[in-house]
């Protein structure tokens, strides 16, 4: 064997597998890289940011309240109803949810609203319960499941305590039109003289939108007659009589009513009633009854200076009544 064969037997061994180790090797280490990059475009789970979770708002405590009030008329009232929360109002009848959401949108909100640019300025605190029948049989028989109450000739009232109106809608919108100015008077202005909470409510069962559709504007109805009978008579008070009187007599409630409420259109039509219901709200310590404040915005040192200009603008209603 020669010398060259010899040394290839030897070295050609130490060759291939300096080789094979070296193949072994360039693997080993690309599959080291392979795994590193895996690891680095996705971590592990684990270290993954939490998802976001969108919770729902917390439930304000006046919607809460509606809705509790909402099953306690449930239960109290025993003919079939419908119920619909539309804080702060909960609003209950016989009519479809149609017909109440309906009653919400055109007639509670625009109300509302003119009658908060014109005198209120507090937000309701507490649920505000409107519950519209559709029959008087219906409205007597609520009225005496909550109030063991026999309504008469009244189509509807607001209990105060509860802050609670029952009405005969079937008469019209008028009735709520009073019954939600005492209940959001009550809310802005507790302490306002029963006359004048009578008076301004009474002036909007019978109202329009202004051009605006931002104010109530009165207009005459039928209780102007009870006032020219008296009139007529020699029998109406004079508007210190009115004013002066802390509760309202049941023998002379009509009468009252109506006298109240044209002297609310009276000060309307003068652009004085606005001014008097946020200036009284704002003096009602020191003048409990309003008789200072009216003497201020009429510039009078007493009502009696004013009792002929009121009587005569009075018998104007008489004079249109025959057109």
């Amino acid at each position: 064997m020669s010398i060259h064969r010899s040394a290839l037997l030897i070295v050609g061994p130490l060759v291939l597998m300096a080789g094979f180790y070296f193949l072994i090797f360039s693997e080993a280490q690309e599959g080291r890289a392979s795994s590193n990059a895996v690891r680095l475009s996705a971590p592990p789970e684990m270290y993954k940011s939490p998802p976001q979770i969108k919770t729902p708002p917390p439930k304000s405590l006046l919607q809460a309240e509606c809705e509790a009030q909402a099953k306690v008329m449930q239960q109290r009232i025993s003919i079939p109803i419908n119920v619909m929360v539309k804080t702060p109002y909960v609003l209950i009848g016989d009519y479809e949810h149609d017909t109440l959401d309906a009653l919400y949108r055109k007639t509670i909100l625009p109300t509302q609203y003119a009658l908060n640019v014109s005198y209120f300025d507090s937000p309701p605190d507490r649920p505000i319960t409107i519950i519209a029948l559709s029959s008087q049989e219906r409205y007597q028989q609520v009225a005496h499941d909550l109030d063991r109450r026999k309504t008469g000739l009244y189509y509807g009232y607001f209990q105060a305590n509860e802050m609670r109106i029952v009405l005969n809608l079937t008469t019209g919108s008028g009735t709520l039109g009073h019954e939600l100015t005492h209940a959001l008077a009550r809310v802005d202005f507790p302490g306002m003289p029963e006359w004048f909470d009578e008076g301004l409510a009474s002036l909007h069962e019978q109202c329009e939108f202004s051009d605006e559709q931002n104010q109530l504007v009165g207009i005459s109805n039928w209780r102007v007659q009870l006032l020219l009978s008296a009139l007529d008579r020699n029998q109406l008070p004079d508007l210190n009589a009115l004013v002066q009187q802390t509760r309202i007599s049941k023998e002379r409630e009509a009468l009252t009513y109506a006298y109240s409420r044209y002297f609310c259109l009276y000060l309307q039509q003068k652009r004085l009633l606005s001014p008097f219901y946020r200036k009284l709200r704002t003096n009602q310590e020191t003048d409990q009854t309003g008789k200072l404040t009216l003497q201020q915005l009429l510039n009078v040192d007493d009502l009696s200076e004013v009792d002929a200009d009121f009587q005569n603008w009075l018998t104007g209603f008489r004079v249109n009544s025959k057109r």
